[in-house]
């Protein structure tokens, strides 16, 4: 499997295309067009320099390596029109049937998630968002409604290593239906809202989870299979010294 380092090291600073660290300005176009530059050029390592990046839904493309650098955060918009159903659910990260694409480094995102889930909630009593999308019974809008941070969908070749993932308003991150996934040493704290799974494995293969911390409030790390007609499941699994705080199960199959 690719292992981090390996892409291409050509290198696209965000900053270089109007990406501004502030905490204020929204960057999900500077930091998209980033990302297609790398790949239109056959792959690099985009950068993120230390600094807080306001930013809505963005597409990771194949062969790309998104690196955040140490005291680097991408910063979840608090704003729900700024984040897009790509595939399955909404995130701040997301890729489809691509390959090759890693995300590394000291940095971290950072979802706001407590602040966006109750933006989202708000959207029901003012009417602006249709009751079929509401949880009454829970009294919170329903987990597709609220962006997670992570989902890669139909992926090949994964690797997520050192990166911080925290406060998200839904589930931290998904993966479904991907081949070769490396999850190393990164670090979750999610417990700001409702179902913050740490990690969600779904009907995926060869994938290994090693050396994490998790603090979630909800399931730890969970082997979920959608596919109920047998043909997509979860299959080679490896999971080693990880700590795991949850508010459900460490482990959950």
């Amino acid at each position: 499997a690719l292992s981090s380092g390996e892409l291409s090291a050509k290198e696209y600073n965000v900053l270089d295309f109007g990406a501004i660290g502030n905490g204020k300005h929204l960057c999900t176009e500077a930091i998209q067009a980033a990302i297609d530059s790398a790949n239109a050029d056959g792959g690099g390592k985009v950068i993120v320099p230390s600094g807080n990046y306001l930013t809505g839904s963005i597409i990771l493309k194949s062969n790309v390596e998104l690196h955040l650098k140490r005291n680097a955060v991408l910063l979840g918009s608090t704003n729900p029109d700024d984040y897009q159903k790509f595939k399955w659910w909404k995130a701040i990260l997301m890729g489809d049937g691509v390959k090759n694409i890693a995300i590394t480094g000291k940095g971290a995102i950072d979802g706001q998630g407590s602040v966006l889930a109750l933006n989202i909630d708000s959207l029901f009593y003012e009417d602006a968002l249709d009751s079929s999308f509401y949880d009454f019974g829970n009294r919170r809008p329903k987990e597709y409604m609220r962006p997670q941070i992570l989902e890669f969908v139909d992926c090949n070749n994964i690797i997520v290593k050192d990166i911080t993932l925290r406060n998200s308003s839904s589930w931290v991150q998904t993966y479904l239906n991907c081949n070769v996934i490396n999850i190393k040493e990164i670090k979750v704290e999610s417990d700001c809202y409702w179902n913050n799974d740490g990690i969600d494995i779904i009907d995926c293969k060869n994938v290994r989870i090693e050396d994490c911390t998790i603090n979630a409030s909800d399931d730890g790390i969970c082997i979920k299979s959608n596919d109920f007609t047998k043909e997509k499941y979860c299959d080679s699994i490896y999971i080693s010294n990880c700590k795991v705080r949850s508010s459900a199960s460490a482990i959950k199959f």
